[in-house]
């Protein structure tokens, strides 16, 4: 059984075909995500943008205004505070210079405040169009300009609320606990995280592409199950007639295949984790146990396909790209439509998403990266595992009732 081991790891390695599917397409497809969504997540990161500061008669009476523009700027008391800072100020005596800074492109749009003390953000039109775009490669982030758009609209309603008060209640003036209560806006509200990890926009291509690849490592189960079979190789005639088992063979061509696609998932696991950036909260010691667990799958799938009668061998390796292409569109692979088709499946048709092996492979790094505890990423391998004892017993089954008339 040993040496059936090593010979079936061995042919394996030497299959060129099967090196470049497993080894090198992966990193091929995982590099070609990188540099199509490497920039998707600038479109969620807080970035200062340079905006001109109308400083007409109007701003001159607005010392708010004034104040809080300096803390956008992140020149609170005089020191810049980098992580908070949302602007970069250009001052302008006039409307008029500003335009043309925004038409020269120094600035992506100005600040103005008008007789009543209220803050305004004007944009260009080329920054308009830039954030409705939000593709990633802008280069003004739509979350800059949302943080701006809410800073400024808090700030005119604290505005608007603190001069009707005045007004109300001239004796608030004097009044400590009011001007105390102004300034506590902002705790109100905090940043706060909902899953184990900060989300990655492109992670999901990626969890999809280590699903596909898995479903196409079944074709190392395939190739040991028809190397045993006297109907589909030269090889499996002499397997035959061996003193070896047939079960003791199958076994023996199981572990290589298990230990060749296992490998080939950890390389691209590799690959997408320290080369492409794609991080996993700190859980690499579960996503190695998620790779274990989903080439084991693949192997009993593959064992499935190859005791299929009737089949040629050129046959049941085409099926291991038939089916790995055909099941990914369902987990978001290829493209926007793919991911709302697989979240409209998830919600609406979930039994569909738990039989779909390439799904439940999919789940395992967002069960590892997303949930604090480590009960969905149990589950998830719970279901791949009753997958892989669905598919084992009905290869044996297949294989039993295999007989030749003659060799």
């Amino acid at each position: 059984m040993w040496t059936t081991f090593l010979i079936t790891l061995k042919t394996n390695l030497r299959q060129r075909a099967a090196l470049f599917w497993m080894f090198v397409f992966p990193i091929v497809l995982a590099t070609m995500f990188n540099g199509m969504f490497g920039n998707l997540a600038d479109a969620y990161r807080i970035t200062a943008v340079t905006v001109a500061v109308v400083e007409d008669e109007n701003w001159g009476k607005a010392d708010g205004a004034a104040q809080f523009v300096d803390a956008l700027a992140g020149r609170s008391n005089n020191v810049a505070d980098l992580d908070t800072r949302l602007i970069d100020t250009t001052p302008v005596p006039s409307l008029a210079e500003a335009k043309r800074l925004i038409t020269d492109d120094t600035t992506i749009g100005y600040l103005t405040v008008n007789a009543d003390g209220m803050l305004s953000l004007t944009l260009s039109t080329d920054t308009v169009e830039t954030v409705k775009d939000a593709s990633g490669n802008a280069s003004v982030s739509p979350v800059t300009v949302a943080a701006l758009h809410n800073a400024i609209a808090l700030y005119n309603r604290t505005d608007a609320v603190t001069r009707r008060t005045i007004i109300d209640h001239p004796q608030a003036v004097v009044s400590q606990r009011f001007w105390e209560s102004v300034g506590s806006v902002s705790a109100m509200t905090k940043e706060t995280s909902l899953t184990n990890f900060k989300p990655n926009a492109t992670a999901r291509y990626y969890y999809a592409l280590l699903g596909m690849v898995c479903l196409m490592a079944m074709s190392y189960a395939i190739s040991a199950v028809t190397m045993a079979q006297a109907n589909l190789s030269a090889l499996g005639i002499r397997r035959t007639v061996a003193p070896l088992s047939r079960a003791a063979q199958l076994a023996a061509g199981f572990l290589a295949s298990w230990l060749c696609s296992f490998l080939s998932l950890i390389v691209a696991l590799a690959y997408i984790r320290y080369v492409c950036g794609i991080a996993l909260g700190g859980r690499e010691p579960a996503a190695v146990l998620a790779v274990a667990v989903a080439s084991f799958m693949s192997c009993a799938f593959g064992t499935m396909i190859g005791a299929i009668p009737g089949l040629t061998h050129a046959t049941k390796i085409g099926l291991t790209s038939a089916i790995p292409c055909t099941l990914s569109l369902f987990t978001g692979l290829y493209g926007q439509f793919a991911m709302n088709l697989s979240d409209w499946i998830t919600r609406n048709a979930p039994a569909l998403a738990i039989i779909n092996p390439a799904q439940q492979v999919t789940n395992l790094f967002y069960d590892i990266l997303y949930y604090d505890s480590y009960r969905p990423f149990g589950t998830t391998c719970g279901i791949l595992l009753a997958m892989s004892a669905v598919f084992l017993a009905v290869g044996v089954v297949m294989l039993r009732r295999q007989r030749y008339e003659h060799l």
